[in-house]
């Protein structure tokens, strides 16, 4: 053969290599594609996006100051205090529970009427004071918008 039909030969198998191996390159592209489409399609049909219904708007909340009560109650005594009526999403916390007590308690009647009940701890005399929370404000769709603190200041004497 000629030198001429050799560089010809081998410059066509080249080619051929060559174009082999750009079949192979732009086959494993598209196989990474299509993987990548699978991935994002299984995705997205597993975990849906936010509708309206996921988005929260929240309303602004108002904090009142503090109430304050002072409240001189005998030793062994028990002192009631009415925090109001309270709709069935509203409702009162202790934040700051008192410390010499056999009674601090929170309770709702019937009629969604909220009650403090406090008692000293038996035979105490001193100081004491709780904080209650109060939450008002819903209406059955939207969290408590006004939230009240009243504090209880005891001085229980003999």
């Amino acid at each position: 053969m000629s030198d001429n039909k050799l560089n010809i030969n081998f410059c066509l198998r080249m080619q051929r290599i060559q174009g082999l191996f750009h079949l192979k390159i732009k086959t494993c592209t598209m196989k990474r594609i299509f993987l990548t489409l699978m991935i994002l399609i299984t995705l997205l049909t597993f975990f849906p996006g936010c509708s309206k219904e996921d988005i929260v708007i929240h309303t602004p909340v108002t904090y009142t100051n503090t109430n304050t009560n002072n409240v001189t109650l005998t030793k062994n005594g028990t002192y009631h205090f009415e925090l109001g009526y309270f709709g069935d999403e509203e409702g009162a916390s202790i934040s700051m529970q008192a410390i010499h007590f056999s009674v601090s308690k929170l309770d709702r009647d019937s009629t969604g009427k909220i009650g403090y009940t406090y008692t000293p701890a038996l035979n105490y005399t001193g100081t004491d004071e709780v904080e209650l929370k109060s939450m008002r404000g819903s209406d059955g769709a939207s969290a408590n918008n006004t939230i009240i603190f009243t504090k209880i200041k005891f001085n229980i004497s003999n």
